[in-house]
């Protein structure tokens, strides 16, 4: 039926406001080559979207949720007052939950995340005219929750669960994925369109039935103790989360399915949601910004006043700066690739190996000036006298050491050593700073650029399907198109790894908790978030304070055997204090020189001393 005026056989009026020109255009040439839809308007930012809604009264409005001008939010709050019969569809390369809520208590109908097939994007118009949400797997997760939430917090549950009852319909069918709800005891009590389709079933032939008829036979005993350790332990599993590799159609064929698992309370106990989709084979996008890094990482230690040199575990010289030719009179191209002992003297060289040997075994930060009487090998054969300080790096190819290497044939006075350590520091903290400012730069350029332009290389192979009719030339562009949507995903993926969204738009909390939420799901460990966090950090501490978390984690991930861990947050000294606690196996502190396994640690503690903090290690290897 009908609900804004759309009805089954009038044109649909559409608006387009995107302000990146390739998307803008491939999302108007897809409407006005579809029939049943108009393009009725196009803008390039929220304010001109409102006016435009103002003056052509559309029945759907496609909106980006980061363009200029306040945003998709803004924008759908400014149509439905001028146009309140208007439906809005947010379009964002990001799901994080704080952009999907915002968009949705702004009016949006819809969330669709750009790279989806162009049949969801029309879908979701033609559904937004009828008046149908149109919503991802994970957003319908967050709103069931919702919905339990009010009805155990509100005294007349009938009548809550009556006015939610069709909304909780709607909300099934709109998701792209099969959905499946089961109980405690593993049985199916309702299921979605998406089920039919994906698995050939009837729903009648499903509901009552146990949810490993949906497995082949070879997986269904060891998922029957997965299900129930599940309820025993209740988590959320996201995609891709190591459940049945496989499903089973009703035909017998079987094929690859990720399922992701979300619980409900309710009235009559809990239940679980689970949401079954198809998947095929992945590729990697890193390559995609590994060249731009390694550019700017390079430009950045060029401005160091000190000859700085990266050496790996080696001892082979990897990098070298600007001041490294000035300083000991070779070209760059003479020292890369050598052993760093060819920049000292020959009487030290021997003895410098076995030192750097001992360095990499137990790495610390070494300042410049720490009474050891240190000489430089200029290529003319001069020695000089130096200081060098010593750090810990990481790299996307592993752990270097950093020398930061100064002339000292001149010393100064001690005033003038503070200056120098505290130029060091400097630099550290710099590269730290610009490390974050570089993961966020790439996300966004991948969000801004790759996304936008891959999103319209898919609309317009859509376009092109209309004018094919050979079942060969079908099928390769089936392939293609996959192969854009496979990769628009790993994309996706990449940009919470580079910069978690929440991190920037929810805080410390919310992306330590989505960050341990999926390690409790990929790890043998149980994970635990104890926040009693009154106040939130600013953006650099909280940022020191996730990279310094994500360290550690890793640490008890490859060494510990832990089988839980827990980490404390909560606002101290006019500070803040973070603490990790595992119950593993534990290590000597006196030892720890000789464990190579630890080289996180010094990285730590600079992180910390860097934020004005300090960190203190903890261990007892007797349990």
């Amino acid at each position: 039926m009908p609900t804004n005026g759309a009805t089954a056989g009038r044109v649909i009026r559409v608006l387009v406001a995107d302000d990146e020109e390739t998307m803008r255009a491939a999302l108007c040439d897809l409407i006005v080559s579809e029939s049943g839809l108009e393009l009725a308007a196009v803008a390039t930012n929220a304010e001109e979207a409102i006016q435009k809604a103002r003056l052509v009264k559309p029945d759907v409005a496609v909106l980006d949720v980061r363009m200029p001008g306040g945003g998709g939010p803004h924008a759908a709050r400014g149509i439905r007052s001028v146009s309140p019969h208007t439906r809005s569809i947010a379009l964002s390369a990001y799901e994080d939950r704080s952009n999907v809520l915002e968009m949705l208590q702004s009016g949006a109908i819809s969330y669709l995340v750009k790279g989806k097939p162009t049949d969801q994007i029309l879908d979701a118009i033609r559904r937004a005219a009828r008046g149908q949400s149109s919503l991802s797997s994970s957003i319908v997760a967050e709103l069931v929750g919702d919905l339990s939430r009010d009805i155990s917090e509100r005294g007349d549950t009938g009548q809550i669960l009556r006015m939610s009852e069709t909304r909780f319909h709607d909300l099934l069918e709109a998701v792209p994925d099969a959905v499946a709800i089961i109980d405690a005891s593993g049985e199916i009590i309702l299921v979605n369109e998406q089920t039919e389709r994906l698995f050939g079933f009837r729903r009648d032939e499903l509901v009552g039935q146990m949810i490993e008829e949906l497995l082949p036979r070879r997986l269904r005993e060891a998922h029957l103790g997965v299900g129930q350790g599940y309820f025993s332990n209740l988590r959320t599993r996201p995609m891709r989360s190591g459940l049945a590799a496989a499903g089973l159609r009703k035909d017998g064929s079987e094929f690859a399915v990720d399922i992701s698992v979300s619980t409900v309370e309710t009235d009559t106990g809990r239940l679980a949601t689970a949401f079954f989709r198809d998947v095929s084979s992945e590729r990697t996008a890193r390559e995609l910004v590994q060249q731009k890094t390694d550019e700017r990482f390079r430009a950045l230690l060029e401005s160091a006043p000190d000859a700085v040199l990266a050496v790996d575990s080696r001892g082979l010289i990897v990098l070298a700066n600007r001041q490294t030719e000035r300083v000991f009179g070779y070209e760059r191209s003479e020292v890369v690739g050598q052993p760093v002992e060819t920049l000292l003297p020959d009487r030290f060289r021997v003895r410098h190996s076995n030192l750097r040997n001992g360095y990499f075994a137990a790495p610390h930060t070494r300042p410049m000036g720490t009474g050891l009487e240190l000489f430089g090998r200029r290529k003319d054969g001069s020695e000089f006298p130096v200081d060098i300080s010593l750090s810990e790096i990481e790299t996307d190819d592993g752990r270097l050491v950093a020398a930061f290497i100064r002339d000292a044939t001149d010393r100064e006075a001690r005033v003038e050593l503070d200056r120098s350590i505290a130029e060091r520091r400097a630099v550290l903290a710099r590269l730290v700073s610009a490390s974050e400012e570089e993961r966020r730069r790439i996300a966004g350029d991948i969000h801004d650029d790759s996304i936008q332009v891959m999103t319209a290389a898919g609309m317009r192979l859509q376009i092109l399907r209309r004018s094919l009719n050979d079942p060969e030339q079908l099928g390769r562009l089936d392939q293609l198109e996959q192969t854009i949507e496979l990769s628009i995903t790993r994309l996706r993926h990449l940009i919470f790894e580079l910069r978690p969204p929440a991190l920037d738009n929810e805080g410390l909390t919310a992306a330590l908790r989505a960050y341990l939420d999926e390690a409790d799901e990929t790890t043998g460990t149980s994970y635990r978030l104890d926040d009693r966090l009154t106040v939130e950090p600013s953006a650099a501490t909280r940022v020191i304070l996730y990279r310094i978390a994500q360290e550690v984690l890793t640490n008890i991930r490859k060494h510990a055997q832990a089988v839980s861990a827990t980490v404390t947050l909560e606002a101290r000294d006019e500070g803040y204090y973070m603490r990790i606690r595992d119950d593993g196996v534990g290590f000597s502190l006196d030892l720890i020189k000789d464990r190579p396994g630890h080289l996180g640690l010094p990285a730590i503690r600079e992180r910390a001393e860097l934020a004005g903090g300090w960190f203190r290690l903890e261990s007892d290897p007797s349990g």
